[in-house]
């Protein structure tokens, strides 16, 4: 009697044979985890950005200054006085940190220059001057150039009269966030600037280097 034959051996294929077969199973399995994964954190880190833009827009808009230049003839109780002026019409506080006078297209260095040139040539009169260096809190104003009207000046006051309307005033100013702006008086609206030009020949304002406040000075 035969002995029975032996079942046939089945031949374990490798490992690795094996695992290559189900690898595109993990890999689709692993992007369809890792994709809408992806796509969530891009969405939270857009959503992220445009909250921080608006905050910045939010905190940009509630601190803004509005610096822009004006000039007048007369105080509110009628008193003939010439005043240039700077002032921050803005909702928050305004950084001074140059500003550039031309009369004649000719930068002016300071008030003094200004008057001999427009109006006064050799002639002495007294006039009053504030600088316009520092911060302008909002509503705040300087009075740059302040001139009243006398039996002695009135010559000169009736030639600034006329010739205030023909100066040039460009202001720099900047807000608590160091965001800065250009204001020139012959445009309508302040022109945002990285930084302040540093090519300006700037108006001094005060009649004698190292006064504070309003002063008083004539020739």
């Amino acid at each position: 009697m035969e002995p029975d034959p032996k079942p046939p051996q089945v031949q374990q294929k490798p490992l690795a044979e094996r695992l290559i077969k189900y690898l595109p199973i993990f890999v689709v399995s692993h992007a369809l985890v890792t994709i809408p994964t992806f796509i969530i954190s891009i969405a939270l880190a857009y959503a992220t950005f445009v909250q921080a833009d608006a905050t910045r827009k939010i905190q940009m808009s509630e601190t803004w200054p509005y610096v822009s230049y004006g000039t007048s003839n007369a105080l509110p109780d009628g008193t003939k006085e010439i005043s240039l002026v700077l002032q921050n019409n803005g909702v928050g506080p305004a950084r001074l940190e140059a500003m550039e006078f031309l009369y004649k297209g000719k930068p002016m260095s300071n008030p003094r220059e200004f008057l001999k040139s427009c109006c006064a040539g050799d002639a002495k009169f007294a006039f009053m001057s504030a600088p316009v260096t520092g911060v302008l809190r909002p509503g705040e104003k300087t009075e740059f150039i302040r001139l009243a009207r006398t039996d002695a000046n009135a010559a000169i006051w009736e030639k600034l009269e006329i010739e205030r309307w023909g100066v040039v005033v460009r202001s720099c100013y900047c807000s608590i966030f160091d965001d800065c702006w250009i204001a020139d008086n012959r445009q309508k609206r302040p022109q945002q600037v990285d930084e302040c030009p540093a090519d300006w020949k700037t108006f001094d304002e005060r009649p004698f280097a190292g006064t504070s406040g309003a002063s008083q000075a004539g020739f």
